[in-house]
């Protein structure tokens, strides 16, 4: 395993999601079957709720949906298969309140346990075998990824069906166990807050604080959720499904648990008009019964799509996989290589079986095989359990060759400094070069913009002063060379420098042991009181080990061109010579190990180099062996007695890691990357042919058999401390493991053997499995290396001094045309033209040449090396994507967009089905809490806030276009709610300068975009060229102008067309003129010109009736819908939000009365002094609006 090994003292359970439910497809094109790959999947709530808001070109034929549900808790996807066979059956939509009960309640009536035990009765005997499974009546929309997968669900199934044969004492003794539980959980938050569900209500979280808390503890008191319904029926009864996991049968659900997490509570109160202190127990009601009724929407929504269908024609298939993700993700690697007889991969952390993939859906001969890459990889928050290298490494070969396919990382657990900066502690290493290294980035990052709202965790680390425990940050991370994929010829391999590559590794390197830095653990030592505490409880929360490290650099070569053998053995002196890490020195002969297992080579370490030191040191240990490998397995039997003595102790400890030591004289080797189980080991053969089979112990830490562990180690390690012990040891951290050391000693040893005392140690070639069936130590777990030969231009990577950021990206291209080279030869000048952000093109003469940079660059300071003898020329752009977020006139490049196979796709906004989005009217009331403001104003950053509040952009002359661009959108979305006045809905975008509107908006609803936790105003854009314009004069009198200069006039040209693609549910015509020009926007730099529409005509026109209806023909005519959405700041890039009491106001009040503009002086009116505009012709045209509330002073 490629994460540390943490003793299973305690397993929480989590059968219910403790974050709203998101659309998995939002970043597809509606014409592009999704491949969903969600790892740890938790509850379906995900499912559920993209059936729901899934947006397709056909209303006959929905998007096809696969999707890979891998959880290592198999009572999870028990729950969720359960679930899914409910709403498969006859008459399903007529009991979806009973099937919320069964789902979500712990406590159940006795017509819900009927149901329960009913469907069980039904679905013991189909989990016989995968062959049972298969002619069941779930196939269609169930499928198993193995037969261990369909076992373990299987046994849960026959749990929850043995309660019902328990007898009378059986029954009061389950029933207390569990009554016990539930009370223990309680106990801890009767009197406090309980904040973690505000979250689920976005931006109104502040209006739900004592709602949610109330509701939490009425869950953990009735087990039941109280929707104010009068006609209840009494809930008396233990749901099985919530009484075994992992943890066995004791009571194990996790703390947080809440039925109204996965749900977006939002919709409840938007338009409610409640006051911010409010305890009114309606609210409880509220948010329930908006749960509830979700639930019954998404699920029917599934139950359309799943009845009535075959294993054929489903459009709609989930598939089950029980296991751990990482080992999961590496078992897919190897589907395609059918010489291997299975995956050499163990399951899970203490398991002994390895992945084996049912060959019915994944041999690649099957004819529709099961994928095995996909366009959406959903990794919940797993990065907080796994490691985000851990995670990227293994999800990134997976992900699809599309510009669409997305990776998503969610992060709950506090990380660095700052929350809000997290990621960044994560990723360990600079952004932009971990970004280039593993090819994936965060699509935010290069926008600089976010169209999903982070506003509830900024309100809740406000109430909780920034002592909150969570802080929930999402990202999408997308292919580096976003646009590019299927070309070939713009593919570039990079090139470093080898100092420079090797030192940048390193520095990885130290980051991603950091715990074992000595002087980290003395600055943490020396923080005040509040801060230890936090520091010191996740400082024992540990990701990575040499394999970790390994796995990326294996990951890292098929990306970057260089002699690998040189670049490792730079790394290796390096390390050598490192003094930071206390422990590095012990972990340097698995860091060997493990870069050999990954395929990279070291001189001293080959087949003669073994054999010569055999010979020289004749170590006992393989006398009887006739060829020694350069790995080998040591299996260690730990004896039950051992771990007894400080069992307890260890499960108290939270979570203590484990670790193997070989101790000989002064050497001292650990090794992290080790496996573990419970059960009895059968060893048979001699020497190199000796094998050994675990009969794992299913009651695991509750048992009695002995503990055995396993790890690959150098032979070369084991010819030198041959004489020594093997052991196995608690890793020493500041967190509660630390006191262990009073009962094991400073070595915190649990138990060690001589290397040669065949009771406890032995060594294998192979590492022991649970079956005959074993794993070949020294196969390589990684995909193979790139082919020599060179593809596209490279680029060559120069790092700066201090060799942590990346300083300039040059592309070499050698001109091959006959007529370039002509042009070089004869001394034509050359030049290089920026594009867009990372594109340039190369002029030589007549010859042109389009430059692809994985990174954003500046073309315009580029330096050029011109080899006109070896007709060449090299571009040394400096690179400009940063995390200092500054000012920029133009920001058009922020808008990407490309074409996937002639489908136009956006890179950093969501899609949406404006449908699916429940609309809203803000409250009138003037004591109801304004969270519109608020939730609108926050998009601006803290630097913007204090540009506008000045009206001015201070230290610079240069116009801050996205500011700009913001006061814009924020000026449309509230003017069309009418939060600061009059109803605004007709909008026109004006050039003062050409004194004409370029664009028309009409606003015909504001929604509430309850997946992104934000809001939208649906809207219709009309051109504004004369002919229209003229023609639209007869149904719209009058409209606000929003004034806009040529910087933003150019921002907006590039907006409009991906405000209307995301909420597209029409197909582009095959004379659509982005395929036309090959562009999008249309006409790129033509700024407000409104002769040169930037967007396409194919949605023109369609959907457009309640257009006909308020306005008419015209409108109808020439308008195409579109979805307008706040552009929220980057929370890992520029600090966003203020505290609860921050007496800034929303920053439209500051801006113009008439467009809401900001960011220039501001005029008075004259009698009244109470509103500002920011010229003569805005205060002219607001008068008829001003002249009602104007008062003369």
């Amino acid at each position: 395993m490629s994460h540390v090994l943490y003793w299973p003292g305690r397993i929480y359970f989590y059968p219910l999601g403790n974050t709203s439910a998101v659309c998995l497809t939002e970043e597809l094109p509606p014409e592009r079957k999704a491949d969903v790959l969600l790892l740890g999947c938790g509850d379906p709530r995900h499912i559920l709720y993209t059936v729901y808001a899934d947006t397709s070109t056909s209303s006959v034929e929905p998007r096809k949906l696969d999707i890979t549900c891998c959880d290592y808790e198999a009572a999870v996807l028990a729950r969720n298969t359960l679930l899914f066979t409910l709403l498969a059956d006859d008459g399903a939509e007529d009991r979806l309140s009973t099937i919320w009960n069964i789902f979500y309640h712990m406590m159940l009536d006795e017509n819900s346990l009927s149901l329960l035990i009913e469907q069980c009765r039904k679905l013991v005997p189909l989990a016989e075998s995968l062959e049972s499974w298969r002619q069941g009546p779930y196939a269609h929309i169930v499928t198993m990824c193995n037969s261990d997968t369909l076992s373990e669900i299987g046994r849960f199934w026959k749990l929850w069906l043995g309660t019902s044969n328990f007898n009378a004492k059986q029954a009061k003794r389950f029933k207390g166990n569990f009554q016990d539980g539930i009370k223990n959980v309680r106990k801890p938050h009767e009197d406090g807050l309980v904040m973690t569900s505000m979250r689920s209500a976005g931006p109104l979280a502040p209006l739900t604080l004592f709602a949610v808390t109330e509701q939490f503890k009425r869950f953990w008191t009735t087990g039941v959720t109280d929707d104010g319904s009068p006609d209840v029926k009494p809930a008396n009864n233990p749901n099985p499904t919530f009484a075994f996991s992992l943890f066995g049968n004791e009571f194990a659900v996790h703390y947080g648990t809440d039925p109204i997490s996965g749900f977006h509570l939002a919709e409840a109160l938007a338009s409610s008009g409640l006051e911010l202190s409010t305890k009114s127990p309606s609210v409880i009601h509220k948010i329930v019964q908006t749960a509830r009724q979700q639930f019954s929407t998404w699920c029917k929504a599934v139950i359309r799509r799943v009845q009535n269908t075959s294993v054929s024609s489903a459009s709609l298939v989930v598939r089950m996989y029980a296991g751990e993700a990482l080992a999961f993700c590496q078992a897919l690697h190897f589907v395609n290589r059918p010489s291997m007889a299975h995956t050499p991969i163990f399951i899970a952390p203490w398991k002994r079986s390895v992945v084996q993939l049912d060959d019915a859906s994944y041999s690649p001969s099957t004819p529709s095989p099961a994928p095995t890459s996909f366009n959406v990889i959903e990794t919940s928050n797993l990065l907080d359990h796994l490691g985000l290298q851990n995670l990227l490494t293994v999800t990134t070969p997976l992900l699809s060759n599309s510009p669409s396919s997305t990776i998503y990382t969610e992060a709950l657990l506090p990380a660095g400094d700052s929350p809000a900066q997290g990621i960044l502690d994560h990723l360990c290493g600079d952004l932009s070069t971990i970004s280039l290294l593993l090819g994936v980035i965060p699509s935010a990052y290069i926008s600089c913009f976010t169209t999903r709202s982070n506003t509830s965790e900024t309100m809740m680390q406000s109430i909780a002063n920034s002592s909150a425990n969570q802080y929930h940050e999402r990202l999408a991370w997308k292919h580096i060379n976003f646009g590019h994929l299927s070309d070939s010829l713009h593919e570039g391999e990079l090139s470093f420098a080898p100092h420079q590559l090797a030192g940048e590794l390193f520095d990885i390197y130290l980051k991603m042991f950091s715990d074992e830095d000595l002087r980290k653990r003395m600055a943490i030592l020396s923080l005040g009181k509040s801060q230890l505490m936090q520091k010191i409880r996740f400082s024992g929360i540990i990701h990575y080990t040499r394999r970790s490290f390994a796995l990326l650099l294996a990951h890292i070569r098929t990306r970057v061109r260089y002699d690998w053998n040189k670049v490792i053995n730079d790394l290796e002196v390096l390390i050598l010579q490192d003094h930071t890490l206390l422990t590095g020195s012990n972990f340097y002969q698995e860091m060997v190990c493990q870069l050999h297992l990954a395929g990279f080579w070291l001189p001293w370490l080959s087949p003669a180099e073994v054999r010569e030191l055999r010979s020289q040191e004749d170590p006992p240990i393989f006398r009887s062996w006739s060829t020694v490998p350069e790995v080998v397995t040591v299996v260690l039997v730990v004896p039950r007695h051992a771990i007894a003595k400080v069992q307890s102790d260890l499960s108290n400890a939270g979570t203590p890691i484990l670790q193997c030591e070989i101790r000989a004289d002064s050497k001292h080797n650990a090794f992290a990357c080790i496996s573990a189980s419970f059960g009895k080991l059968e060893v048979s053969g001699e020497g190199e042919n000796k094998v050994a089979v675990v009969v794992e112990d299913r009651t695991g830490i509750s048992g009695t058999s002995p503990l055995i562990v396993s790890f690959p180690v150098l032979s070369t390690t084991l010819i030198h401390t041959s004489g020594g012990t093997v052991g196995l040891a608690v890793r020493s951290t500041l967190g509660p493991a630390a006191a262990l050391a009073q009962k094991l000693g400073l070595e915190m040893c649990l138990f060690k053997a001589l290397l040669t005392d065949e009771r406890y140690a032995h060594v294998l070639i192979r590492a022991p499995t649970a079956s005959e069936g074993t794993i070949n130590s020294e196969f390589p777990l990684v995909p193979p290396k790139l082919d020599t030969m060179t593809r596209g231009h490279p680029i060559h990577v120069e790092m700066d001094e201090s060799n942590t950021h990346i300083q300039s990206l040059t592309a070499h291209i050698d001109v091959v045309d006959a007529a370039g080279q002509a042009s070089l030869s004869s001394g034509c000048t050359v030049t290089v033209e920026q594009l867009s952000l990372n594109k340039a093109k190369l002029c030589v003469g007549q010859y042109q040449h389009i430059i692809s940079f994985p990174l954003p660059i500046d073309a315009t300071n580029a330096k050029l090396r011109i080899a006109r003898k070896s007709k060449y020329v090299e571009v040394v752009a400096p690179m400009t994507l940063t995390l200092n977020v500054k000012g920029e006139s133009n920001v058009a490049g922020n808008f990407r967009t490309t074409f996937d196979y002639g489908v136009p796709t956006l890179w950093s906004m969501h899609r949406m089905n404006l449908d699916r989005c429940p609309s809203f009217k803000p409250s009138r009331s003037h004591k109801a809490f304004d969270w519109l403001g608020p939730h609108v104003g926050l998009m601006f950053s803290q630097r913007e806030r204090i540009a506008r509040n000045r009206n001015t952009f201070p230290g610079s002359t240069t116009p801050d276009t996205m500011m700009n661009l913001k006061d814009s959108l924020h000026t449309l979305l509230i003017s069309a709610t009418g939060l600061q006045g009059p109803i605004h809905t007709e909008f026109a975008l004006w050039n003062p300068v050409e004194n004409a509107s370029y664009a028309t908006i009409l606003v015909t609803d504001v929604r509430l975009d309850i997946g992104s936790h934000t809001v939208v105003a649906d809207s219709w854009i009309i051109p504004g060229s004369n002919d229209i314009q003229d023609k639209l004069k007869r149904e719209i009198t009058q409209v606000l102008s929003i004034k806009t200069d040529a910087h933003e006039s150019e921002a907006w040209r590039h907006l409009l067309p991906l405000l209307i693609e995301r909420c597209r549910t029409w197909k582009h015509k095959s004379s659509c003129e982005y395929l036309v020009h090959d562009s999008i926007p249309l006409y790129p730099g033509a700024g407000s010109d409104p002769k040169k529409v930037p967007w396409c005509s194919c949605g023109m026109g369609i959907g457009t009736k309640v257009l006909r209806e308020r306005y008419g023909s015209v409108s109808a005519k020439y308008a195409t819908r579109a979805a307008i959405s706040p552009l929220f700041a980057v929370s890992y890039m520029e600090k966003v939000g203020m505290q609860m009491d921050d007496p800034v106001g929303p920053p439209a009040l500051t801006g113009c009365a008439a467009c809401g503009k900001g960011g220039a002086p501001l005029s008075a009116c004259s009698r009244c002094r109470k509103v500002k505009y920011c010229s003569k012709d805005c205060q002219v045209k607001d008068w008829k609006t001003h002249k009602t509330s104007c008062v003369s002073t």
